[in-house]
């Protein structure tokens, strides 16, 4: 069996991995739904949509520690999921009596991010309960990320077909029924989710006790400062990756339509995100089953992929001609998608390994505030960047940020593995 596979067969293992797949299929569906909804309602405008949600993640990543780091792991994750349903809803019971609203929209947006930060860091917290043998981490986090990285494949083919069954706005009604299987499935196995002998730490109150909580985890960063490195630039990084993945390919479908075989439109933006997918599940199957010798140089590596694949897609959609421009882009998307598992991988296994138990959830959860920072600056940038160069200049503009960062961030970290016992030491650390 594939490395990355072997945790299923622990049944609570395979039931929290269930839930989670269909939550996350539901928010990848309901991602796409949002951002085409948003487009053909506000055009270039969308970016401040995608902004909003990254706004919440601020919020509640910046004061959530002190909030929510005295629930357990289960009844966090379990309260997330079944408000997020109740959110994923509110469109779809707007639309009945207004039509398409776009402050209802994001309303949702922003609701399902700032949940989602209540139930990523609770998630992160449980698996060295789920799985003690620190040598199996590896696996459960590759497992983990295929998940995410699947539904990234499957969410959008899914609208792709769902497109020619129910109004768009229904995307979101199936998004719903998503959350609400993942609550359930959480709490049919919820005593595997905590250590009862590892009380939470709460925090005081108020805005003292979050920032409180927010040092905490900036100083559990400089405790592990390669850690901590890496976890900062995977974050900013989150920032060109979305305006690239989630905005720009949406625009430049609309912009520059391509199509095969009658496919254009929405359905052609799910092939092309689809196809994204493929290339994170195929990159997951790898980086989640392969122990690398010189992990820390490899990981750049995967950025050096996502970024030539943005590169080429915006090339592909200037310089090849329908019917094969969706092809072209479609292959573009399947290198970009590659190289995001090579580098998330082992920097959350690394991650879970030298921090434990709560501190595990405040430092992704600084991590997932510092991140939302970044996608919100560059979100609001892109309207305006959008307004002046177009989508197209802009994904090949950030595929060429993210190339920069792999390229440096390679020949950094390979000149400290391959130099003296020192400095190998210290990244060991």
């Amino acid at each position: 069996m594939i490395a990355v596979l072997r945790p299923l067969r622990d049944r609570g293992i395979a039931v929290i991995w269930s839930g989670l797949a269909a939550s996350t299929i539901g928010e990848d569906l309901f991602r796409v739904a949002v951002v085409w909804i948003a487009a053909e309602q506000i055009g270039n405008a969308a970016g401040y949509v995608n902004a909003a949600q990254y706004a919440a993640m601020l919020v509640i990543g910046l004061i959530g520690a002190s909030l929510f780091d005295r629930w357990r792991a289960d009844r966090a994750m379990i309260g997330a999921k079944y408000a997020s349903a109740v959110l994923a809803l509110l469109p779809v019971g707007g639309y009945y009596v207004w039509g398409v609203s776009i402050p209802l929209l994001i309303l949702s947006v922003m609701g399902l991010a700032g949940l989602r930060m209540v139930f990523t860091p609770a998630l992160q917290s449980a698996v060295p309960v789920l799985v003690p043998d620190r040598e199996q981490f590896q696996a459960i986090n590759g497992l983990f990320d295929a998940t995410w990285r699947l539904a990234r494949l499957v969410g959008p083919m899914l609208a792709a077909v769902l497109n020619t069954l129910l109004p768009v706005i229904h995307f979101l009604s199936v998004t719903a029924v998503g959350f609400v299987l993942s609550a359930v499935a959480v709490w049919a196995v919820r005593e595997r989710t905590y250590d009862p002998a590892v009380p939470p730490r709460p925090s005081r109150g108020g805005w003292r006790g979050a920032w409180d909580a927010l040092l905490d985890g900036v100083r559990l960063m400089l405790r592990e400062p390669v850690t901590g490195i890496l976890l900062l630039v995977n974050a900013f990084a989150n920032g060109p990756w979305s305006v690239a993945l989630q905005l720009a390919i949406t625009l430049m479908v609309l912009e520059h339509d391509p199509h095969l075989f009658g496919l254009h439109g929405l359905a052609a933006l799910g092939l092309i995100i689809g196809t994204c997918g493929v290339g994170d599940v195929v990159g997951n199957l790898v980086a989640g089953s392969v122990k690398f010798q010189k992990p820390l140089q490899t990981m750049f590596l995967g950025y050096v992929a996502m970024g030539s694949g943005f590169v080429l897609l915006a090339l592909a959609a200037w310089g090849v001609d329908n019917p094969y421009k969706l092809p072209a882009m479609m292959a573009a998307a399947l290198i970009s998608g590659v190289g995001g598992p090579f580098y998330f991988i082992p920097m959350i296994t690394r991650m879970q390994t030298v921090y434990r138990g709560v501190e595990i959830a405040r430092v992704f959860r600084l991590r997932l505030a510092i991140m939302a920072a970044s996608m919100l600056v560059f979100n609001l940038g892109a309207t305006p960047l959008f307004d002046l160069i177009g989508p197209t200049h802009t994904e090949f503009y950030f595929g060429l940020l993210l190339l920069a960062m792999g390229i440096a961030g390679h020949l950094y970290f390979r000149r400290l593995e391959n130099g003296p016992a020192a400095a190998r030491q210290f990244l060991e650390h």
